[in-house]
């Protein structure tokens, strides 16, 4: 978006826009989008107190947010200060920062040139409830009051982000990023993990990040949007992890990092896990096995880590609920904690599927790993965890 000048305000009665702003007038919120050249903060939300003229550079007469009843005065203000030029004719806004104290004084060109004066908003397109969520995001940065599906939701989100975070400024942008999302294939380094970005961290936000959102000009907090009941953690390919060939051998003199660092952490019976495959449809029969004992908990944990990461938002909605929280550190480590069973569906829950089935759970969630071919085929083509949130 491009910011705000006099000229600006003579088209469109954007000059009658700016004061039913100021004075929230028609349903109009007093807050400003700003992006500036200099000052700190640099971008956000702006809350005017007063409305200032400047003729020859002299203060010639200023308006507090609630006389409204001066509106037409403060109209014919406007328009005669945009027939006069040069640096020492302004009309100033002079207020606070959203999450600041500071006082400012802010000149029209430090004003985003929002959709309400005509300009044009950002973001790309994608899924339906992307969309709706960024553009009641986009209704809070551009100050418009207009009801969109998830205002309720954006304002709650804002909230909690500016009360978490207490950065100055508060929301200055909201772009979405969910179609540039980076894979995240399995890997192993010393045990498995799965990757973001190409790097082994758990520091994920930027990767999962389907809204990414600016706050004061300065900082990003990442927006992971999630939809409906059951949602994924891990969605990795493992056709070269596990070839056809290792299957119809039975996995004999197997020897791949990845697969045996599973086959180990959840105590996998190789050739029982190759039978599912070899003899599917064929009478087999799979059964439940409690591992509980005998898998590697601790490893399990680490890579529900790796999943599930750190240093972003989740933004889940199911059906009417919507949930809204920050996922840090210390919260992904209990959330990542196993406190049940683990469990092996051989052939899945009715034990005649073409997959294998893990199932364990911590305090927050619970996990569902599978093996399965998601195009149709026999053998497996990826693993994935699923979960779903207490």
């Amino acid at each position: 978006m491009a910011n705000l000048d006099k000229k600006d305000l003579g088209k469109r009665s954007n000059d009658e826009i700016f004061l039913e702003k100021f004075f929230e007038k028609n349903h109009r919120m007093n807050l400003f989008n700003v992006k500036r050249k200099s000052g700190k903060p640099k971008e956000g939300i702006f809350v005017p107190s007063y409305l200032v003229f400047k003729v020859d550079g002299d203060e010639v007469v200023s308006y507090l947010s609630d006389q409204s009843n001066d509106f037409q005065e403060a109209l014919a203000r406007i328009q005669e200060n945009m027939e006069l030029t040069g640096p020492r004719n302004q009309i100033l806004l002079v207020g606070k920062f959203q999450n600041d104290n500071t006082v400012a004084t802010l000149g029209l060109g430090d004003l985003q040139k929002t959709s309400e004066f005509g300009g044009q908003g950002g973001g790309n397109r994608g899924n339906a409830y992307e969309d709706e969520f960024l553009k009641s995001l986009q209704c809070e940065i551009e100050c418009i009051c207009e009801h969109t599906k998830y205002e309720d939701q954006a304002k709650e989100l804002i909230a909690l982000i500016n009360k978490n975070q207490k950065i100055k400024g508060g929301i200055s942008e909201a772009i979405k990023v969910g179609g540039a999302n980076k894979p995240r294939p399995l890997n192993y380094s010393g045990g498995l993990y799965v990757t973001a970005g190409g790097k082994k961290t758990k520091d994920i936000g930027s990767t999962v990040s389907d809204i990414t959102a600016t706050f004061g000009g300065a900082k990003q907090i990442y927006l992971s949007c999630k939809f409906g009941n059951t949602l994924t953690f891990i969605n990795s390919g493992v056709k070269t992890v596990f070839t056809d060939k290792d299957y119809k051998n039975s996995f004999k003199g197997y020897k791949n990092n990845i697969g045996s660092a599973l086959f180990e952490m959840f105590n996998i019976d190789k050739i029982e896990y190759a039978r599912i495959f070899n003899q599917y449809g064929k009478g087999y029969k799979g059964k439940i096995v409690d591992v509980t004992q005998k898998c590697q908990t601790t490893k399990i944990e680490d890579l529900l880590q790796y999943a599930i990461g750190y240093n972003y938002y989740m933004v889940h909605q199911s059906g009417p609920k919507f949930t809204t929280f920050e996922m840090t550190e210390q919260l992904m480590k209990t959330s990542s904690k196993l406190t049940g069973k683990v469990k092996l569906h051989y052939g899945g829950a009715r034990g005649s599927g073409k997959r294998l089935d893990i199932h364990c759970e911590s305090s927050k969630y619970k996990f569902m790993f599978n093996l399965r071919n998601k195009q149709g085929g026999l053998y497996p083509s990826h693993i994935m965890c699923d979960y779903k949130k207490k």
